[in-house]
C-alpha cells in the first residue's frame, strides 16, 4: 500500500471535499477544543483565516513541509516564520474570485435597491412604501473600485454589464488592463471617490493599505455614498465608517468582512438598518468552496511531490538550509 501524505486542515473539510481528496491523502482536522490537535503529525497544513500561523505553530508541526492558505488573503500567515522553518507557504488566488465578486455584487445590489431598510418598514407596517422608497438606478450610476486585481476585474466586468460607469485605483496594474476592462483610470485615491455614488473596495491588506477607508477618505466621498467591502475588514477605520454613516456622509455599507471577525452580537453595525453585515461569506459558494480546497489540495501535493507550488509566496524557501525534506 503505497503511502499517502496526510494533510490538516484547521476545521473539518465538507463530505464531498473528503470524497474527492481520499483517493490521493490522508485527511485529519482537530476533534476537539485544541484548535492544533493532530497538526504535529501532519506533513502538508491547509489554513483557513481562524488562526494565526506563526513559528509557535510550526515548532509544534515539525514534519510540515507546505502550507496552503485557502483564498487569496494570507495575512494570517507570518511568511518570514514559515520561511525560517523551512516551510513552503502558498495560496489559491484563482479559487475565490467568482464567488466574491458576485457576492460584491449582491451587497451593491440590496443596498442601491435599499432591500433591508424597505423590508423592516414592511415589518413595522408604516405604509406608503413606494414613496418613502428612494432607490439607486444602477444603469447610468457610478462606482469606483479600489483594487483591479482578479475580485475586482470581475466586479468591473458585471458592473459595465449592469451600465455602470467604472472608474478604478490600482497603481500597480498596467494601462492595458484597464483598457481590456474598459475601466476609467485614477491615479489619485482621493480623486477617484470623489464622484462615486458606489465604492467597492478590493484592495489586499497590507501595512500600507491598513485603514486605507479612513476618515479623510470619506470626506471626500460624494454625500451618501454606498461603501462595499468584501476584502479584509482592517482596510476600513470602523469608526470613521460609523461617524460618515450618523453624519449622512455615508448612505449605506455593506460588510462582508468586519474588524474583528465576527462582530459581536451589541456590534453598532448590526442596529443600523442601512448597514448590510455578511460574516466572511463570500467565497463560501458550493462549487466556490470546492474550488478553492480543490485548488489548495493541488498546491500541497505539488509541494510534497517535490515540485514547486503555482502560488508559491516564500519561493526564497527553497534555498532556506532549514527546508524540511
Amino acid at each position: 500500500m503505497r503511502h499517502l501524505p496526510n494533510i490538516w486542515f484547521d476545521r473539518a473539510p465538507d463530505p464531498e471535499i473528503r470524497a474527492a481528496i481520499n483517493a490521493n491523502a490522508r485527511l485529519t482536522w482537530p476533534t476537539a477544543d485544541d484548535p492544533l490537535k493532530g497538526v504535529a503529525e501532519a506533513d502538508g497544513i491547509i489554513a483557513g483565516a481562524s488562526l494565526i500561523y506563526d513559528r509557535s505553530v510550526f515548532s509544534t508541526a515539525t514534519k510540515v513541509r507546505v502550507l496552503c492558505r485557502a483564498g487569496i488573503g494570507f495575512d494570517n500567515v507570518v511568511i518570514a516564520d514559515a520561511t525560517e522553518s523551512g516551510v513552503m507557504a502558498c495560496n489559491t488566488p484563482d479559487g475565490p474570485t467568482v464567488s466574491t465578486a458576485e457576492h460584491a455584487i449582491a451587497l451593491i445590489l440590496s443596498l442601491s435597491k435599499r432591500l433591508k431598510e424597505s423590508e423592516s418598514r414592511l415589518a413595522r407596517q408604516e405604509g406608503n412604501y413606494a414613496s418613502k422608497h428612494n432607490a439607486l438606478e444602477l444603469a447610468g450610476a457610478r462606482i469606483t473600485l479600489i483594487g483591479l486585481g482578479r475580485i475586482g476585474s470581475h466586479v468591473c466586468k458585471i458592473a459595465s454589464a449592469i451600465g455602470m460607469n467604472v472608474t478604478a485605483f490600482d497603481p500597480y496594474e498596467s494601462e492595458e488592463k484597464f483598457q481590456q476592462l474598459k475601466a476609467k483610470r485614477s491615479h489619485d485615491l482621493m480623486d477617484s471617490v470623489r464622484n462615486a455614488q458606489i465604492v467597492s473596495i478590493h484592495a489586499p491588506l497590507t501595512e500600507a493599505t491598513h485603514h486605507l477607508i479612513n476618515g479623510k477618505l470619506i470626506q471626500q466621498m460624494a454625500d451618501g455614498v454606498i461603501i462595499v467591502n468584501t476584502s479584509r475588514g482592517a482596510l476600513i477605520d470602523d469608526q470613521a465608517l460609523l461617524q460618515g454613516l450618523d453624519e449622512g456622509k455615508v448612505g449605506s455599507a455593506g460588510l462582508d468582512v468586519t474588524e474583528p471577525e465576527p462582530l459581536p452580537a451589541n456590534h453598532p453595525f448590526l442596529e443600523r438598518e442601512n448597514v448590510l453585515i455578511t460574516p466572511h461569506v463570500a467565497s463560501a459558494t458550493v462549487t466556490g468552496r470546492r474550488r478553492i480546497f480543490l485548488m489548495a489540495v493541488e498546491e500541497i501535493l505539488a509541494a510534497l511531490g517535490g515540485g514547486r507550488p503555482s502560488n508559491l509566496l516564500n519561493p526564497e524557501v527553497l534555498k532556506h538550509k532549514s527546508l524540511r525534506g
